[in-house]
């Protein structure tokens, strides 16, 4: 038997009720992990065989520490509990059964930039390059996907009100982008759930296999379903409906995504006999930060009510800080960290929050400036630049002339004249000879594809033996392709030009030290192990970009959900900010911005930092005037401690030195901890 005598009596209902369909109302900090995992521990105590019962989170994060947690509770009984993301299910799915819907069995997945320049190819296909955002077709097309549609759906006008922008040329560039999806044998993060929906909907004998394999399905953060994903739980739940969701309403941010906030009303008309049971005892924030947070959100009129309470006695208020410009902004935060870490804090305790990336610049240079360490997370990773997988494409064609998707990608890069009706004959002619596409192109009669393979064939016979050859063979690449050239070509901003020049010329001495770092591991060179490395994401085997444990967090609001600190800054509560301009053209938006500004508060566990400027530097336009956030108006005045009016240093020099004596031990305990900016 499982001990349930930890949890509180709204958690032990919803971990004992078993049988039928149950929505857990789960508050932010009121324990829905420990609850999830404790209902899988009770199933299986109560006899239900683990192989029965599916767990879904959407993160592999939170699936990791899902299982972490029950193998902890109950041991090896859990290890045939399929517990993962929701993706990685459907992806399972498909794997399995895939041929029913054509997807040939050696698919696989393809990263987004790679599907952004797969749009950008489908633009260039029908002469509309520069004409379109490829960003926003992209987004569109997953968007449609989200919703179940087809390229021919789109074409048919579906969608109207629901997709921005012209149907017809969304549909054209949709039908296009599907067809390389299948010429590169891949599918999209989007195909997971969409084709998965498509596979049960189709076949009623995979929606058989599913019910009778697995007869339990617990969700969790639910109300980041999409319209799909909450497709698929209809069609893999059985009639019996024996399925938990969990979630809350009010921390549903991600609609820019196909998220719906209604999807816990769609849930109750699906499964009619939902049970619901809230947990709103908070284990996480003192009750001065609930109660601003129950306050703000209960603006949002539809929403599941609860209200969060804690039994903690900590009585610290909020402080709001008017700043002049964002500067000034900077080195208040940097003036409270330091004050923070003085009175014995970590740097791990201490997050700094913000709506867009582009704010974190000047407390990025501040903090630095400080010498305080941080980590930035968010923004586009290194090794998703376009000059970046070009270059490793070209190196990963040379030492496997097999990979199909490098094949596809640099073939007409730089341009060759190389279309996608010449791909298709590649690829129809290789399979009819039964051979990999790159075989067949010297037997085609085009004068491109010939060079090409000469390309590639010169390169081959290069060394690739040891650390120094690889140095070698990676300028070769950038001499003899071309790619600096095409570089110059279509970036006319020369700062942008020179940063992906630099970009581009780092590749080799990085791929030397990766190179010497596998010699020095194993004692050789084996390129398919570096192939292997480079097919993850190869940052995260830069021993620079290790993660620092004890270092001040950066992040968006978004990129912070799901995580706690004990201090948080929310800096930039502004009009146009939070909320964003983005969402001041109708009221959805604005309640979306209202649960994200929810979210943050609660992000604190008891102190809780707010700051808005007066005037902000706003890229070319220089200094704006900027109007404080709507939701700060909504704050309970009891909660909010306005801001002392001391001077705050203009110089993050000054404000070392005025408390550099209370920090000496401060600083020799962290002068080895380097500062990491991503």
């Amino acid at each position: 038997m499982i001990d349930l005598s930890s949890l509180n009596t709204e958690q032990k209902l919803a971990v004992t009720r078993i049988n039928g369909p149950l929505m857990i109302l789960a508050g932010a900090g009121t324990g829905k992990t420990r609850v999830i995992t404790f209902r899988i521990a009770h199933m299986i105590a109560q006899g239900i065989r683990p192989s029965q019962i599916v767990a879904l989170s959407f993160t592999n994060k939170a699936a990791k520490e899902m299982a972490e947690r029950v193998r902890s509770l109950i041991g090896s009984h859990s290890k045939n509990v399929w517990m993962g993301t929701f993706h990685s299910f459907c992806l399972f799915l498909l794997r399995k059964h895939g041929s029913l819907i054509g997807l040939s069995r050696d698919f696989s997945l393809i990263d987004t930039s790679d599907q952004i320049e797969l749009v950008r190819r489908s633009l260039e296909e029908k002469g509309w390059s520069g004409l379109y955002k490829v960003d926003l077709l992209h987004s569109q097309i997953s968007k449609a996907k989200n919703h179940l549609l087809t390229p021919q759906d789109i074409l048919d006008g579906k969608g109207e009100g629901l997709l921005s922008g012209d149907n017809a040329i969304l549909g054209q560039v949709f039908q296009l982008y599907e067809r390389q999806l299948k010429l590169n044998r891949v599918i999209d993060f989007d195909d997971c759930i969409y084709k998965a929906v498509h596979l049960l909907d189709r076949n009623p004998i995979v929606q058989e296999w599913c019910h009778s394999e697995f007869t339990y399905f617990m969700v969790d953060e639910f109300q980041d379903t999409n319209l799909a994903q909450l497709k698929v739980l209809e069609l893999v739940v059985s009639k019996d409906h024996h399925v938990c969701v969990v979630g809350d309403d009010d921390q549903s941010i991600y609609s820019w995504r196909g998220a719906m906030y209604e999807v816990l009303e769609r849930f109750e008309d699906l499964f009619p006999k939902t049970v619901i049971s809230k947990l709103e005892q908070n284990y996480r924030c003192t009750n001065v930060i609930l109660n601003a947070a129950n306050k703000v959100i209960k603006n949002n009129k539809r929403r599941k009510d609860k209200t969060l309470w804690s039994s903690s006695t900590e009585e610290i208020p909020i402080v709001l800080k008017m700043c002049d410009g964002d500067t000034e902004e900077a080195n208040y935060v940097v003036q409270k960290c330091l004050s923070l870490l003085g009175s014995g804090m970590n740097p791990r305790d201490i997050a700094v929050l913000y709506r867009a990336n582009t704010q974190s610049r000047p407390i990025e240079l501040a903090l630095r400036e400080a010498r305080i360490p941080t980590k930035t997370y968010g923004g586009q990773s290194f090794f998703e630049r376009k000059e970046v997988k070009d270059l490793l494409c070209y190196f990963r064609l040379v030492l496997n002339p097999f990979d199909r998707l490098a094949l596809w990608r640099i073939i007409n890069t730089p341009a060759r004249g190389i279309g996608l009706k010449t791909l298709e004959k590649i690829e129809n002619l290789a399979l009819s000879c039964n051979k990999n596409p790159y075989e067949v192109l010297s037997s085609m009669d085009q004068k491109p594809l010939i060079e090409f393979s000469h390309l590639i064939e010169s390169l081959k016979l290069l060394p690739r033996d040891h650390p120094e050859d690889i140095l070698r063979l990676t300028q070769e690449i950038i001499k003899q392709t071309g790619l600096e050239t095409e570089i110059k070509l279509k970036n006319d901003n020369m700062s942008a030009r020179d940063r992906k020049l630099q970009n581009l010329r780092s590749m080799p001495q990085w791929l030397h030290s990766l190179a010497q770092r596998i010699v020095n591991d194993t004692g050789k060179l084996d390129y398919r192990t570096l192939l292997d490395i480079l097919t993850l994401d190869g940052d995260r085997f830069d021993s620079s970009e290790k993660e620092r444990s004890d270092t001040i967090s950066l992040m968006t609001i978004h990129a912070a959900k799901g995580l706690e600190f004990p201090a948080v800054f929310l800096v930039g509560l502004e009009e146009e900010l939070l909320p964003h301009k983005n969402s001041l053209v109708d009221q959805h938006s604005i309640c979306e911005e209202r649960r994200l500004f929810y979210v943050a508060l609660t992000r604190a566990k008891s102190k809780l930092f707010l700051t808005h400027c007066q005037e902000r530097l706003s890229g070319y336009q220089g200094k704006l005037s900027r109007l404080p956030s709507r939701f700060i108006k909504e704050l309970p005045d009891n909660c909010v401690l306005q801001s002392e009016s001391a001077n705050i240093a203009s110089d993050p020099a000054d404000i070392k030195k005025k408390i550099s004596s209370r920090l000496g031990t401060l600083r020799a305990s962290l002068k080895n901890l380097p500062t990491t900016l991503t």
